[in-house]
């Protein structure tokens, strides 16, 4: 049975491990607490608490509202930026991306064709992921299609990689080998699966068909037991509302009444299948299992795409110095060196934070940017160099794109594929849900996605690293449990030593992100 060759091959990684004595990441000398319980964590991604609360009051998120009365619920507040790179990485880590050094996709910027793009992966992951901290202290994961964990790492337990992934051979796909066993018909998410104008059948059978598939994956490992953390993540509910907002909004530029009558309830039926998925889990839980129910950023309409390399020609004339540091949402990179470069650095971040702020939709008449920060007020930590100079947020409706530039420069710009175009993207708050019987009953929370690592580390009586940022909401926990969630810091810092991959990979995962339009 693969769970006797498993718990085999971690005795004899553990034995292993405590005769060293030290690892990648230095001595651990801190013994573990007991656990209060197991714990179980779904991610859906994108989940909106907005449209959370709208169909909960509806009564068509039955399971949902069981929560909300029975359990904590709230927002999540993701990362700056509020892509699905960074914000899974903050969520597994427990940390802002200056220490664990993702900001997007893109590891290195691109510029035309004179620098080729370079993605990030799991390896360039430069803080202790939750699984790694766990297997330190002799805990078990399960861990299925979280985004950003290919190559998959090789833990105390199980993975099954999310997407993008960086090889044609699957075996870098999961841990340990014998897991392929349980695979079958699974589809890896490749991030391939997109949503052309006329292909919204095809599209949705693909959401149908890879998310119950995955389900049954899940379902399978999570009846095998053994683990002290299960954790799933499913992504048909960010790429449904991605590509189907646009036919159940009837303000959207986008609207077709003719296939609104087709499509309009697709996004509703997304957050149905979500609540549907959670019951089957919640049925399964046991003793003092904590449910965690989590997405790693929210959605909103997407009405207007402005072409970020226009803009920054419009602004700043023919400057090569500053580049588009990721495909999507205005994040910006100051790239200067020689003499006068801090005196050169600073002109040119304070004429495009003035463009940003002067920016203006001219039909509208309205302003395009909510918010601006610049990375050393909003990051801390190693990696802070390699962050994004200025970024902001959009105001909603509104989104930053790096489409290429054109002769006439205009701001507002579908790009060459229209009809791939997303209606909708991401919103800085999250959902969280928490349940089970340690858990405050109709309790309110807020939460911050760099505190679902410590949450479940605490949970299962491990210290957390010394760098880590995020807390535990002791809050949501019934009084009586509260001392046991108390969060208790190591020595061990949490940095590790990103490693990187070759060429061949990197052009592997921009296929993928080409495929599903994020490279246009």
């Amino acid at each position: 049975m693969l769970r006797r060759l498993i718990l085999l091959l971690v005795a004899a990684l553990m034995v292993l491990h405590l005769a060293c004595g030290e690892g990648e990441r230095g001595s651990v000398v801190e013994r573990p607490r007991e656990s209060v319980g197991r714990v179980v964590v779904l991610g859906f991604d994108g989940l909106s608490p907005v449209m959370v609360e709208k169909w909960v009051k509806e009564g068509k998120l039955p399971n949902m509202a069981r929560i909300m009365e029975e359990g904590a619920y709230g927002g999540c507040m993701t990362v700056l930026p509020p892509s699905s790179a960074s914000a899974w990485t903050s969520a597994v880590t427990g940390v802002n991306p200056g220490k664990h050094g993702i900001y997007g996709f893109l590891k290195e910027l691109q510029e035309g064709s004179k620098r080729p793009a370079v993605f990030n992966t799991s390896r360039d992951r430069g803080f202790s992921a939750v699984w790694d901290v766990m297997t330190d202290f002799g805990r078990r994961a399960c861990i299925i299609n979280i985004p950003l964990s290919s190559p998959a790492d090789s833990l105390n337990g199980i993975m099954v990689a999310g997407f993008p992934h960086t090889s044609e051979d699957k075996i870098a796909y999961y841990w340990p080998p014998e897991v392929e066993k349980y695979l079958g018909a699974y589809r890896f998410d490749a991030f391939s699966v997109t949503c052309a104008k006329g292909e919204e059948e095809k599209f949705m059978r693909n959401m149908e068909e890879i998310s119950s598939r995955r389900l049954d994956l899940g379902l399978t490992l999570f009846e095998e037991g053994g683990w002290d953390l299960f954790w799933i993540v499913f992504t048909f509910t960010d790429r449904t509302q991605h590509y189907m907002w646009k036919y159940m909004d009837e303000n959207h530029p986008q609207y077709d009444p003719a296939m609104s009558e087709a499509y309009g309830d697709r996004v509703e039926w997304a957050y149905r299948r979500a609540d549907n998925y959670l019951g089957e889990f919640m049925g399964r839980m046991e003793g003092n299992d904590l449910l965690m129910v989590m997405s790693d950023h929210g959605f909103g309409p997407l009405y207007y795409i402005i072409n970020t390399r226009n803009f920054l020609q419009r602004t700043l004339g023919n400057n090569e110095d500053v580049l588009c540091a990721d495909f999507f949402g205005s994040k910006f990179k100051i790239d200067v060196s020689g003499r006068n470069a801090e005196e050169k650095y600073n002109s040119i971040r304070k004429l495009l934070i003035e463009g940003l702020e002067e920016l203006e939709d001219p039909e509208r008449g309205c302003k395009i940017i909510d918010s601006i920060y610049v990375k050393e007020d909003i990051y801390e930590g190693p990696y802070v160099g390699k962050a994004p100079d200025v970024l902001c947020l959009e105001k909603p409706g509104y989104l930053f794109f790096s489409l290429n530039l054109t002769p006439d420069l205009r701001l507002f710009d579908m790009g060459p594929s229209p009809d791939r175009a997303f209606s909708a993207f991401h919103r800085r708050v999250g959902t969280i849900f928490m349940y089970g019987s340690t858990v405050e009953p109709g309790k309110r929370i807020d939460t911050r996605i760099i505190d679902i690592t410590p949450t479940i580390l605490t949970y299962l009586g491990v210290p957390v690293p010394a760098e880590m940022d995020g807390d535990v909401p002791r809050e949501a926990f019934r009084s009586e449990f509260r001392d046991k969630v108390i969060l208790v810091k190591s020595e061990d810092s949490g940095y590790k030593k990103p490693t990187g991959l070759g060429s061949q990979d990197w052009q592997k995962i921009e296929k993928q992100l080409r495929a599903v339009g994020y490279i246009q």
